[in-house]
């Protein structure tokens, strides 16, 4: 009995450690300074990605994600330099605060981004085409600054929408305990 049992608990850690290898994948820090080339992402992406300024980056499986600090100018150069590849699609997603550039991994960032790119959608055929810009408003970017082209899906990140459920239910439940 005691040897089933360690058998079904060994084979259950087995399984385990197994599917926790393939769904998390493979990834790993990019290296500061100049990026490898990536041969999947659409012609001139490259150019556009691989700036001075950028403070940190990563990939996970097919997707890289790059994290820069900078000035409201070398955004909106970022930003219309990629929206001018045709076989890009650019999205933008704002967020508040200060970004943080970290890999999903590290235990500690290694800094604060103004905004990211994250180059490629996963699944099972890679969409190396879709590129989206994260910025982060609230360091020194400011909403009137930015120049995002009519062309471009703007997306909100979350953070004050969350911030506005989370008040509506504490306010809810402030009601039901002083009643």
């Amino acid at each position: 009995m005691e040897t089933l049992m360690l058998r079904a608990i060994s084979f259950l850690v087995l399984v385990r450690v197994l599917t926790a290898s393939v769904a998390l994948g493979m990834g790993s820090d990019h290296k500061l300074g100049d990026l490898p080339q990536h041969d999947g992402w659409p012609s001139g992406v490259y150019e556009v990605v691989n700036q001075p300024n950028r403070v940190h980056g990563y990939w996970v499986n097919s997707s890289d994600t790059l994290f820069y600090r900078g000035s409201r100018a070398d955004l909106n150069k970022m930003i219309k330099a990629l929206t001018g590849i045709s076989a890009a699609n650019v999205e933008i997603v704002l967020h508040t605060g200060l970004g943080i550039a970290k890999s999903p991994w590290a235990k500690k960032p290694v800094g604060l981004a103004d905004w990211s790119i994250k180059i490629g959608k996963g699944g099972v055929t890679p969409k190396q085409n879709e590129i989206t810009i994260d910025v982060w408003i609230g360091g020194g970017l400011s909403l009137a600054e930015l120049e995002i082209p009519t062309s471009l899906t703007v997306k909100s990140g979350g953070e004050i929408e969350a911030f506005i459920r989370n008040h509506e239910l504490r306010k809810s439940n402030d009601g039901r305990t002083n009643r």
